[in-house]
């Protein structure tokens, strides 16, 4: 401590009250010190926890992506860390890092356990929230039900897909070719339920039926005895023979007889 003059002076002339000043002074600076002590360390404790836990989501993200073949994505996160955190002291070994027992969160908000395995020892839970910025299809403008899906209606935007309930499509094949369920507007996002596959066969419909046995094929017409799309299995009435057969629909107009053990696969 560095003495001004008057200290000097108070300390000569009133030695008792300088004494209970210097007594209250060092009580200060110590709890002082103590406080910025255990600070210092909440916050280092804070700080692992913080980093650990956006090692884990970036991990999440990143796996997602990989799965889902992103392109040009980016993250950011809110992390809540509970305020428990402020009783504990860094961590001087690796945390560990558990997604919690019996956990329903969702990519929109991640949870993880972070313990330190220190004698100390201490857990904490703690939840993210990702924001994940991806360009997906949207519609250019308005489109009308029962639409078929052309390059010209649809265009890809950065959306946040964290916000998204209703899902996102970011590969073109899952849009292009599609027949739109219901409306959807301008710079809206397309999703898997709002889309289905065209309608290839309509009821009564004539349609081209091929079978095939030891590489050998046969064509003849048949009649659809109901709609369907791309891959569905539907009855068709032989013309020729007028018996009634299980088919699956290939294309437009087209649709090729099952064998009997598919049939019976189906049943």
């Amino acid at each position: 401590m560095i003495f001004n003059e008057l200290d000097f002076y108070m300390f000569h002339k009133r030695k008792g009250v300088f004494l209970r000043n210097f007594r209250l002074r060092a009580l200060m600076l110590l709890g002082l010190m103590l406080s910025s002590t255990a600070f210092s360390a909440t916050i280092s404790a804070r700080k692992q926890v913080y980093a650990e836990a956006i090692q884990a989501a970036t991990a999440k993200v990143n796996a997602q992506a990989k799965l889902q073949k992103w392109q040009d994505f980016s993250a950011k996160f809110s992390v809540f860390i509970p305020g428990e955190i402020a009783q504990y002291s860094s961590c001087h070994s690796a945390l560990v890092v558990a997604i919690p027992a019996n956990d329903r969160s969702s990519f929109q908000r991640l949870r993880y356990d972070i313990r330190c395995e220190d004698a100390q020892g201490w857990e904490v839970a703690v939840t993210i929230k990702p924001d994940v910025y991806l360009p997906v299809w949207v519609a250019k403008k308005n489109l009308a039900r029962g639409r078929r899906v052309l390059a010209s209606d649809i265009e890809l935007k950065k959306r946040n897909i964290a916000n998204m309930n209703g899902g996102y499509l970011t590969q073109p094949e899952d849009v292009l070719g599609l027949t739109l369920k219901r409306r959807a507007q301008a710079m809206q996002p397309l999703s898997a339920s709002l889309l289905e596959q065209p309608l290839l066969v309509e009821r009564g419909q004539v349609v081209t039926m091929i079978a095939e046995e030891q590489g050998i094929s046969a064509h003849t017409l048949g009649e659809a005895a109901k709609k369907g799309h791309k891959g569905d299995i539907i009855k068709v009435k032989n013309l020729a023979s007028h018996k009634m057969v299980m088919a699956r629909i290939t294309e437009a107009g087209e649709v090729r007889t099952l064998g009997s053990a598919e049939e019976k696969g189906e049943e």
